[in-house]
C-alpha cells in the first residue's frame, strides 16, 4: 500500500469508511450491521493490510465509540483518525465552544487525546461562518485537541475559496472517471501543491458503474423512484464507455474506478468502505495493483470531459428532483 507522508501523517492510498460499522448503511449491505467482533475483524484487516486512516463521524451511529473500543485493546495496531463536525444555528452562537465540545466527546469516544483530522461535514459550514469557523480550528489545533483542520465538499463551486482560504489541512471530495472536471482544470494539483492532504470519495458514483443497462429500465421497489428514460439516453451511454474502456484493458470495472483516481496525481487517498474482512481484503489487493499508463489515463479524461451536469449529479436523477 503506497503511503504520503503529509501535514504530520502517514496517509495510505486507502483510506477505511467507518459508516458501517456503526449503523446498517447502504442500499447493497445486505449483512446490516456488523457485531463488534466483525467490526473489530474488518479493522485488523485494514491494518494488515496496510490502511493507516479511519474516517468516521458522530453521525455514523456508534462507529466513533467501536473505533475507541478497538483502539484501546489493540495498543499495537493504530490509526490516525478522521472524523467531522457540524455547526447549527443554535451552536453558531459560540462556534469555538461549540467545536471544543465536538471535538472533545469524539477523541473520548475515540479513545484518542489528539485528533488527527477533524473536519466539517459540509462546506455550508465555512460559506456560513467564515472567520469564525477558522478562528476556531486555529485555537484548537494551538491547545492541541486537534492536529489537523479538515473540510468534507460536496458543492464544488466553493472549492477555489476554500482553497484561497489557506485554512484547511485536509479537503474530502467526491470524484470520479465521469466527475473530473476538477482534475481536468487544475485544481486537484493546486490543492496538493498547497500542501492540502487529498480524499477523494464516491469513486463508483454511487455504484452507477456496476448498473447493467436493464437496470436502467426497471424501477427498484426499494430506492427512489428515478427519471429512468433520461438516465437511459444520457447515462448509460457513458457507462457503456467505461465498460468498453475496462474491458480493453482486461481489468474489472471496479478497478478501473478506483484505479484512475489513485493513479491521478495530486490525491492523497481514497475512503471506501467495506461490510466484511474479505472486502476490506478485496479492496486493498485492488489497491495493491499496476498503475494506468500516462496514456490511458489520458485517454480517459479526453473521452469523458464537459459531460452533461445530469450524468454525474445523483440527486437529478431522482422524479422528486424539478430543476
Amino acid at each position: 500500500m503506497d503511503i504520503t507522508s503529509k501535514n504530520g501523517l502517514n496517509i495510505s492510498k486507502m483510506t477505511l469508511g467507518t459508516v458501517q460499522l456503526g449503523m446498517s448503511y447502504g442500499v447493497n449491505n445486505s449483512a446490516g450491521k456488523p457485531t463488534e467482533e466483525r467490526s473489530f475483524a474488518i479493522l485488523d484487516a485494514a491494518y494488515e493490510g496496510g490502511v493507516t486512516i479511519l474516517d468516521t463521524s458522530d453521525d455514523y451511529g456508534n462507529s466513533e465509540e467501536v473505533i475507541g473500543k478497538y483502539l484501546s485493546t489493540h495498543p499495537d495496531k493504530q490509526f490516525d483518525i478522521c472524523t467531522k463536525f457540524k455547526v447549527t444555528e443554535e451552536t453558531s452562537k459560540d462556534i469555538y465552544k461549540s467545536l471544543k465540545d465536538f471535538a472533545t466527546l469524539s477523541a473520548k469516544k475515540l479513545s484518542i487525546e489528539r485528533i488527527p483530522i477533524f473536519m466539517s461535514h459540509t462546506e455550508k459550514n465555512f460559506i456560513d461562518y467564515g472567520d469564525k469557523l477558522v478562528e476556531a480550528l486555529n485555537e484548537l489545533k494551538k491547545e492541541g485537541l486537534i492536529i489537523n483542520a479538515g473540510i468534507s465538499m460536496s458543492n464544488k463551486n466553493e472549492i477555489d475559496r476554500i482553497i484561497d482560504s489557506g485554512a484547511f489541512d485536509a479537503i474530502q471530495i467526491p470524484m470520479n472517471i465521469l466527475d473530473n472536471k476538477i482534475i481536468q482544470n487544475g485544481t486537484v494539483k493546486r490543492m496538493s501543491e498547497a500542501g492540502i492532504a487529498v480524499f477523494v470519495r464516491s469513486v463508483y458514483l454511487q455504484g452507477l458503474f456496476f448498473r447493467k443497462k436493464e437496470d436502467f429500465l426497471v424501477q427498484n421497489p426499494n430506492a427512489p423512484k428515478l427519471k429512468l428514460e433520461e438516465m437511459y439516453q444520457k447515462v448509460w451511454p457513458e457507462v457503456e464507455k467505461v465498460r468498453n474502456f475496462a474491458d480493453e484493458l482486461g481489468i474489472s470495472v471496479a478497478q478501473l474506478a478506483l484505479s484512475f483516481i489513485r493513479d491521478t496525481v495530486g490525491v492523497d487517498s481514497l475512503v471506501v468502505g467495506s461490510e466484511t474482512p474479505e472486502q476490506v481484503a478485496q479492496n486493498v489487493e485492488m489497491f495493491n495493483t499496476p498503475k494506468l499508463s500516462q496514456d490511458t489515463l489520458e485517454r480517459i479524461l479526453k473521452e469523458f470531459t464537459d459531460l452533461d451536469p445530469f450524468v454525474i449529479s445523483p440527486w437529478m436523477w431522482e422524479e422528486r428532483y424539478k430543476g
